[in-house]
């Protein structure tokens, strides 16, 4: 199917409030939860470099994407930055912060070895497996400065919501 824009979220509080705001329809739960419009489809993946490598697999396997687009939350080493600040870690001068990001298969809580700004579990598994025929952007909202606590999904899904109008440009709706 010709689509113009692939999103990827690992976790479906990342995916609602895009799901909403694009007016996507869930067109499969499995082997991965899936939803599009004429012009995008959304994958939630799970967490983790598995998950994200399989869906983008399978997604790419059905849809044709001029741009892919990785939207999710990412720890930070920098205390000072407010959770539900939002980055992008691919491209620099997008009227947003740019950021450094590393990816890792667990939670990490210290910073000792980190040498990037921001830390996810998904987005260099995502900028590895998109083809560079497809146009990838990494878009990551603070949630935590790499503390043990989890995230509430009402919080994710406000850090997502709040963020959808700086990167809703990069979304292509025509040729």
């Amino acid at each position: 199917m010709k689509i113009k824009t692939l999103i990827h979220t690992a976790l479906v509080a990342e995916a609602k409030p895009i799901i909403g705001h694009f007016k996507l329809t869930c067109t499969a739960k499995q082997p991965f939860n899936l939803y599009e419009n004429e012009h995008m489809a959304l994958i939630v993946s799970g967490m983790g470099n598995q998950n994200t490598k399989e869906a983008l697999l399978h997604a790419l396997s059905l849809y044709e994407p001029c741009v892919a687009i990785n939207i999710g939350i990412a720890g930070c080493v920098d205390r000072s930055v407010a959770k539900g600040t939002l980055f992008c870690t691919t491209h620099e001068g997008l009227g947003m912060p740019f950021a450094s990001c590393s990816s890792y298969d667990g939670a990490v809580q210290k910073a000792l070895h980190v040498k990037t700004t921001l830390v996810d579990m998904e987005a260099d598994t995502f900028l590895q497996t998109v083809p560079n025929t497809i146009k990838p952007y990494v878009f990551k909202i603070v949630s935590d400065h790499l503390e043990d606590t989890i995230p509430s999904k009402t919080d994710v899904g406000n850090w997502v919501t709040k963020s959808i109008k700086l990167w809703e440009k990069y979304v292509r709706h025509e040729p």
